[in-house]
C-alpha cells in the first residue's frame, strides 16, 4: 500500500533528510502504536506506560540517531520494536525495587521457545538477547523478530533476505540457544 512511499522517504533520510522521519512516523503511526500496545501487553498488569508514551519515546530515539540506516517499512518497525524493548528494559532498571523486579512478561519468551515451564522476566529476556548477540547476531535477530514483532517465518525471510526454509531452521537454532542460555543462567545459582 504505502510501502513504496516509505521506502522512498527512508532512502531520502539516508541521504541526509532527517526531517522526513516525521513523515514516516506519521504514516506508520497506527502500526507503531499497535506495536507499542503489543509490547506492553507482555508486561503484567499495572504498568504505567501507555502505548502512546512508548511510541513517542521510541520516536525520539529514531530522530536522535545520527547513524540511522533503514531500508523499508519492516526494517523501520523492527528498529522501533528494538527501541521499545530497550526503553522498557531501561525503565524497569530505573524502577528496580524488589517489588518491580518480579514484573513478568505475559507473553514470555518461553511461549516462543515452547517450554511452558519457563517464565522469563523482562530483564531475563534482555540478558538472553545480549548473551545471544555475543554468540550469534543473526540468530538473535530472528528471535527478536519473532518475539518482539511477532512476525511470521515468511515476513522474517523478507526482512533478513533468507528463504523461509532457512528462517525456520535458524529459528529452531535460536530457540535452542535461548533455552541453553536460560538453563545455564539458572544452574549458576
Amino acid at each position: 500500500m504505502h510501502e513504496q512511499s516509505i521506502t522512498m522517504l527512508l532512502s531520502e533520510i539516508k541521504a541526509g533528510r532527517k526531517d522526513l522521519v516525521d513523515d514516516v512516523f506519521a504514516i506508520l503511526y497506527a502500526e507503531i502504536k499497535s506495536l507499542a500496545g503489543h509490547q506492553l501487553k507482555r508486561l503484567s498488569p499495572g504498568q504505567t506506560i501507555t502505548p502512546t508514551v512508548l511510541a513517542h519515546e521510541c520516536y525520539l530515539k529514531v530522530v536522535n540517531n545520527e547513524q540511522l540506516q533503514l531500508n523499508n517499512t519492516r526494517h523501520f518497525l523492527h528498529y522501533m520494536a528494538l527501541s521499545m524493548r530497550a526503553y522498557l528494559v531501561d525503565t524497569l532498571r530505573a524502577k528496580s525495587t524488589d517489588k518491580r523486579q518480579h514484573i513478568k512478561s505475559a507473553m514470555s519468551l518461553s511461549d516462543c521457545v515452547g517450554d511452558s515451564q519457563l517464565n522469563f522476566r523482562v530483564m531475563e529476556m534482555e540478558q538472553i538477547f545480549k548473551r545471544m548477540e555475543a554468540i550469534d547476531e543473526k540468530l538473535t535477530e530472528i528471535l527478536q523478530l519473532k518475539v518482539l514483532l511477532g512476525l511470521t517465518y515468511q515476513e522474517i525471510s523478507e526482512v533478513i533476505d533468507l528463504s523461509e526454509r532457512q528462517v525456520i531452521r535458524r529459528w529452531q537454532q535460536a530457540k535452542a540457544l535461548a533455552l541453553a542460555i536460560y538453563n545455564e543462567g539458572n544452574s549458576d545459582g
